[in-house]
């Protein structure tokens, strides 16, 4: 009996371990905690594609928003850990979060496994093109004018471009109404309609807008100029040293899935991000391709937690 039991033991060990080689067998299931056509799921598309060639199999993009990126993680960590389930995460999603709700719906440092790291990606300030706005200057002034007036929209709590706007007003002394929105589509419908007065958000879905002047760019966010859009001035060169702030990107899945499937989709994933194509795409958006190993994303994270922390209570943003 002991000895029939060994050798089931061993043939399932076998079979787990044959499964694991030819990983992965059918199709992965990509969750981008946004909706469609901003800049996350316009990233996770575009790597996604290419990671498909590299893995011989379809990467599915699935959108799953609310929350601010919430909902989308959550159902990454709930998802089987056999490697079928990934997930896009980005600053909000592994370090934001932490600092701004008190209902946490998982741990991240339990719940997540790390693939790589994906890209960083500037957010900036637009107007619309009829605006009488023509830098930033005059933006907030007219603001502290007329209190509470002018509007700024951003993206969903929890993101880089809700909480830049708060950062903005606490550093600037804009007196501008935040106005939130679930997607970055309706942001940019209703500033080019003329219901809204500005608007923060990635940078890589409105450089369209941008070069056929529908839009203006007062300002971008990190600390050195986009390359897509040299002639938009930072907001630290217009009068604020202190101001910076940047999106970056990781692929996770969920805690335990087998340590050759996160080596599999780890090394399709910077196959995708050293191809001519993904990489000549993401520099013509601005978006800087990353890559490296899962404990590259771990060490990011730990980099980040210290400075959003002290950020977010500056801003008095809890």
């Amino acid at each position: 009996m002991k000895r029939t039991a060994c050798l089931a033991a061993l043939l399932l060990c076998l079979a787990a371990a044959s499964a694991q080689a030819d990983y992965p067998e059918r199709a992965i299931t990509l969750i981008v905690p946004a909706a469609a056509g901003g800049n996350a799921d316009i990233t996770a598309r575009l790597v996604g594609q290419e990671m498909s060639r590299q893995l011989g199999q379809p990467v599915v993009v699935e959108n799953r928003v609310g929350a601010g990126g919430r909902i989308g993680t959550q159902a990454v960590v709930r998802a089987p850990a056999d490697g079928y389930t990934i997930g896009y995460a980005h600053v909000g999603t592994l370090v934001l979060h932490r600092f701004l709700f008190k209902q946490q719906l998982y741990n991240l440092d339990r719940d997540v496994t790390p693939i790589g790291l994906v890209a960083e990606t500037p957010n900036v300030i637009v107007v619309n093109a009829a605006s009488p706005y023509r830098d930033l200057k005059s933006f907030i002034d007219a603001s502290r004018a007329q209190p509470d007036r002018l509007t700024m929209t951003s993206a969903d709590p929890g993101t880089t471009s809700e909480v830049g706007v708060k950062l903005f007003i606490a550093q600037t002394g804009a007196a501008v109404r935040q106005i939130p929105y679930k997607a970055t589509a309706a942001q940019l419908s209703d500033l080019l309609g003329g219901h809204v007065d500005a608007m923060m958000e990635n940078l890589p879905p409105l450089i369209g807008n941008l070069k056929d002047g529908r839009l203006r760019a007062l300002a971008v966010t990190t600390k050195t100029r986009a390359a897509s859009n040299p002639d938009v001035p930072t907001v630290a060169e217009q009068g604020y040293p202190d101001y910076e702030q940047s999106a970056w990107s990781a692929l996770i899945a969920p805690a335990g899935t087998p340590p050759a499937a996160v080596a599999r989709l780890n090394a399709a994933l910077n196959q995708a991000l050293r191809s001519e194509s993904v990489e000549k795409e993401l520099r013509s958006r601005s978006q800087e391709p990353l890559g490296g190993t899962p404990q590259d994303v771990q060490t990011q994270i730990r980099k980040e937690l210290p400075k959003w922390e002290n950020i977010i209570k500056a801003a008095t943003l809890d």
